[in-house]
């Protein structure tokens, strides 16, 4: 029996077995084999169940301005979208008993003061001093001359508190905070008026409530709203 002869250009191999690559052909690959390399490009499972791409790109934000959210979750604040602030239109009541209490004051000065005009009262202030009468005497003049000059000294310098006190009383109501500091100066300054006759005492306590009231949260609340509003280039 004669045995085919092997073709050098094709040769063949017995049944059964594998055919091995020829030359520039990549070998099958067994996916049961131990020590497998993975093809390139095909994906893996990760075992741990996260994205197997950590730099990926992030996903997409429902946030309503735009931005990423913080790492965490933290959601980044919207820049410029704040309201500007508004003059306040709604004097609270506190305010309005500072005034009247403040306008109060300035009267019972003024009538404090007023008391003080007659002859007796002028006469007997200028008697305090014991020196009083020979300084009058050295320039010649006499305490009966020096009365009407008192009297317009003293209607003078009680006009005067008076247009401070009402001046105050209108500042403090429309929320004028330095208004407010200089009536406070003022009240604890009255307190050396206390020893001057029950009106006086009046007026100081007057003032001094006024004062309080603008100081309480309604109003500080109310003169902080205007001066944000006016930093704000609002002006009322």
């Amino acid at each position: 029996m004669s045995t085919p002869e092997n073709n050098p250009q094709n040769p063949q191999t017995p049944s059964g077995e594998p055919t091995p690559p020829q030359y520039g052909q990549r070998a099958p690959l067994d996916p049961n084999a131990a020590g497998q390399t993975p093809q390139f490009g095909a994906q893996q499972p990760n075992p741990y169940g996260q994205n197997p791409n950590p730099y990926g790109q992030p996903e997409q934000s429902n946030s309503p301005y735009g931005q990423q959210p913080y790492p965490g979750g933290f959601q980044v604040p919207p820049q410029g979208n704040f309201p500007a602030p508004q003059m306040p239109t709604q004097r609270p009541k506190e305010l309005d008993t500072s005034f009247w209490a403040i306008l109060a004051a300035g009267v019972f000065f003024l009538a404090s003061m007023l008391l003080t005009l007659t002859d007796s009262a002028i006469r007997d202030s200028l008697t305090m001093a014991p020196e009083m009468e020979d300084l009058l005497a050295q320039s010649g003049s006499s305490l009966e001359q020096m009365i009407p000059m008192v009297r317009i000294f003293v209607i003078v310098f009680a006009l005067i508190g008076l247009g401070i006190y009402v001046l105050l009383a209108f500042m403090v109501r429309k929320g004028s905070n330095v208004a407010r500091i200089f009536a406070t100066v003022l009240a604890a300054l009255s307190l050396f008026n206390l020893a001057g006759g029950l009106i006086m005492v009046v007026a100081v306590i007057l003032g001094i409530v006024g004062v309080v009231f603008a100081w309480l949260r309604p109003s500080s609340q109310y003169i902080a709203a205007r001066r944000a509003a006016r930093a704000a280039g609002f002006r009322g």
